[in-house]
């Protein structure tokens, strides 16, 4: 309850305030200029910086169901983007991952479009698991390999090496080339879109940061 009826609350009011310092600067054109609906697709740790880029442009977002999600959640609920809560199972345990992706689905049929960490919601690292395949597959939504990048940040030793922009950063947007899932393609040729996101975001990464940066950690392909 004091989680969140006091420290949701004033942790948001925080980050709106660091918001308020940052320059977010577009590298790259956004997608959804023709009004279709599209999937962002976003390495873990970078998703502060990601979800704040957006603020104004309303998307779906998945958000796991445990704790940790929880203000991640109420940060997405409060700049106005539609939450649905779950994530891939573990240790056969259902972690409500299905129902979070046909919902997902639901809404990018809608118009609506998504934003999915592709190696969340803990990890491996720069992982591209497959189920934002299987939603731009059902749903006809490209997948845009997204890369907010800040000048300045400070990075956690978390499993993703979690960046926080520091404040009176400059946040660098660009987006990969959109990557189409034909309505018929079977799950074994799946590895093929998932090395195409990890490929695009890499690429990106290498590009504004130098190989020093994008050297660590390295994209790979997950299972599940």
């Amino acid at each position: 309850m004091l989680l969140k009826y006091l420290l949701l609350p004033l942790g948001f009011a925080l980050i709106r305030l660091l918001a308020f310092t940052y320059r977010f600067r577009d590298g790259t054109p956004r997608p959804g200029a023709d009004g279709k609906p599209y999937l962002l697709a976003i390495w873990h740790q970078n998703l502060f910086g990601g979800i704040l880029a957006q603020t104004g442009r309303r998307h779906t977002v998945i958000v796991s169901r445990s704790r940790d999600g929880d203000p991640v959640a109420y940060l997405c609920s409060r700049l106005g983007h539609a939450v649905v809560r779950g994530s891939s199972r573990k240790r056969g345990i259902d972690k409500g991952g299905k129902e979070a992706k046909d919902e997902m689905i639901d809404f990018l049929k809608a118009g609506l479009p998504g934003a999915v960490t592709v190696d969340g919601p803990s990890g491996p690292a720069h992982v591209v698991k497959p189920g934002i395949v299987e939603m731009a597959r059902q749903s006809g939504a490209p997948i845009v390999p997204y890369f907010p990048m800040p000048a300045r940040y400070w990075r956690f030793k978390s499993w993703d090496a979690f960046r926080l922009p520091k404040p009176f950063s400059r946040i660098d947007i660009h987006y990969g080339a959109p990557v189409h899932v034909p309505a018929d393609t079977r799950f074994e040729d799946f590895a093929l879109h998932q090395a195409a996101i990890a490929d695009s975001l890499k690429q990106m990464e290498l590009l504004v940061c130098g190989p020093a940066v994008a050297a660590k950690p390295r994209p790979a392909l997950g299972a599940g």
